[in-house]
């Protein structure tokens, strides 16, 4: 794909450096927002649509490179195949007329996690287990596809802010593995040592076989680093960080940040030397992980936010349109709770229940939170739905077991809030029922 004419401004536009209105495919070019070693990326917006995106393109003394070219078009090719809501999204990509390839994904308003700490200091338990949870069911997703990340860091994890916290966006797979065809090895690779010394494990520096447990060294250097806002290991070269990486013992969390004792044990066993000692897969992290989190509480604690839509008594037989408000307002309630991160939990024809976690019990802050959501809730589903049907909202704290699904994301295992049908109940029409739960203002 050629990316457009340049006409009498080539010189100018067109450099090894792209200036702001150069076009790329239907891309225009309005500023660089990071110089790689291999490639630039900028901010770009569609000639037709004026949506915003990241624009990559391979810096010009590269072009001709067959290692930065073919891992180039294979970042391309593995973001294409891998649809996740934690994944950075590719958009387009092709070649100007130099034969340079670019490569346009989504743009996503936010910051790493390098650039978070640098401002904001270390991540809380509760912040860091949502960057896990999330970037865990995005690594899990695309091992289930025969992709490892390899250079998962801080710099590679995006944050997105909500009206409520972040949700996390993986990006940069330029030096991803893909799974060979079937029939042939499984989800291991060596010989090439690719990646960035922070975050290698051990196999990756000598240039042995990885797997899913390599990005799994990682993502336990990444929770070391949400927590103390420090890399585990650090030195003045990257041969001093590889050598700490191969034979130093991972340092403990124990006197840096407060937290339940048997986190640290997860921790070891995330950034053990050989594979073997390491957990098993991301799931199996992931649910270790949380019970250390919530080790010494008496209990786990999540919220429920039930949505009731009914037709009122008077309507006998519903019509076509009292059924699509109907629909209405459920599908509204859903896109708001979704937003926020919300998980759902059940979903049938009059109602929606969804729901969400913290590591301890709740502060009055995520209560407050959780109130006004809850408003927000309401109020949206009424307005989608008009004067057709009744809306109903409920919200219930309590102490819930969690598990893991199947994609390795949480969901409820028991506990009063999948009891709805106890404290969901006697609301009025447009109202917002708020359970004892949650202490009083």
């Amino acid at each position: 794909m050629a990316g457009g004419s340049p006409h009498n401004h080539e010189v100018s536009l067109y450099g090894d450096e792209l200036e702001p209105g150069a076009l790329v495919g239907d891309w225009v070019i309005e500023s660089r927002v990071h110089a790689g070693v291999s490639a630039w990326l900028y901010r770009a917006s569609h000639l037709a649509t004026r949506a915003p995106a990241a624009v990559k393109v391979v810096r010009a003394e590269f072009n001709h490179v067959p290692g930065v070219l073919r891992r180039f078009k294979q970042e391309a090719d593995t973001l294409q195949a891998l649809h996740h809501s934690h994944i950075v999204e590719v958009l387009e990509y092709g070649e100007l007329r130099d034969g340079r390839p670019w490569l346009a994904m989504a743009w996503l308003e936010g910051e790493s996690v390098d650039r978070w700490l640098a401002r904001q200091g270390p991540f809380s338990l509760a912040e860091a287990l949502t960057v896990m949870e999330e970037l865990g069911a995005a690594l899990h997703f695309a091992h289930a596809q025969g992709v490892l990340h390899r250079d998962l860091k801080a710099q590679n994890v995006m944050l997105i802010p909500r009206a409520e916290g972040f949700t996390v966006k993986l990006v940069d797979f330029g030096i991803a593995h893909v799974d060979p065809p079937e029939g042939l090895t499984g989800l291991t690779t060596g010989g090439a040592v690719l990646g960035t010394p922070v975050s290698m494990a051990p196999e990756q520096i000598r240039g042995l076989d990885v797997d899913a447990r390599t990005d799994l060294y990682a993502m336990g250097v990444l929770f070391y680093q949400l927590l103390t806002g420090a890399l585990p290991f650090q030195g003045t070269s990257a041969v001093e960080v590889e050598e700490q990486h191969l034979h130093a013992p991972a340092p403990r969390l124990a006197g840096r940040v407060q937290a339940p004792p048997a986190l640290d044990g997860v921790l070891q066993r995330c950034l053990a030397k050989t594979r073997d000692e390491r957990w098993l897969d991301v799931p199996t992290f992931l649910e270790a992980l949380r019970s250390a989190l919530t080790q010494d509480t008496q209990s786990r604690w999540a919220a429920a936010l039930y949505v009731d839509v009914r037709f009122p008594e008077a309507v006998d037989e519903p019509t076509d349109a009292d059924l699509d408000a109907r629909d209405a307002a459920l599908e509204t309630a859903l896109t708001v709770l979704a937003s926020q991160g919300w998980m759902l939990a059940m979903e049938g024809g009059n109602a929606v229940l969804a729901w969400r976690h913290w590591p301890s019990e709740p502060p009055p802050r995520e209560l407050e939170h959780t109130r006004h959501l809850a408003d927000a809730v309401l109020h949206e589903a009424r307005e989608a739905a008009g004067h057709a049907v009744e809306v109903r909202v409920y919200v219930h704290a309590a102490p819930s077991e969690l598990g893991t699904d199947s994609d390795g994301k949480p969901r409820l295992v028991s506990g009063d809030l999948l009891q709805w049908e106890r404290w969901a109940v006697n609301g009025a029409s447009g109202e917002l029922r708020v359970s004892a739960a949650f202490p009083s203002r």
